[in-house]
């Protein structure tokens, strides 16, 4: 099992509701290859750098994951496909961070 960093872009519109749903997802296709969600942090609502999908702003939410890297490509395609995000990127970490990330921090 490898460790990932996984940031998504929900559309500004997007509720908590619709955020609990995509991660339950995100759980529920991890838990199929007995990988798991370690963290999470809510970036909130920001500026995008540039318009994507009409929008320019973003709800940002980071993960750090434990899981195969075809759990990751199965996570990605179920995002490509969602109308509520916009954006994703999936990074491999070589171990998971010790303390928050930068934004997380800034955010409280």
């Amino acid at each position: 099992m490898n460790i990932y960093e996984h940031t998504y872009i929900a559309a500004p519109e997007a509720n908590k509701k619709d955020i609990e749903n995509i991660e339950k997802k995100i759980e529920d296709i991890l838990n199929k290859s007995s990988g798991k969600i370690h963290k999470t942090e809510d970036w909130g609502l920001r500026n995008l750098a540039y318009q994507v999908k009409k929008n320019n702003k973003g709800y940002y939410r980071n993960l750090y994951l434990e899981g195969s890297k075809d759990s990751i490509k199965e996570i990605e395609k179920y995002e490509k496909f969602d109308e509520k995000i916009i954006k994703f990127l999936s990074i491999k970490l070589k171990s998971l961070p010790k303390e928050d990330s930068e934004l997380s921090i800034e955010k409280n």
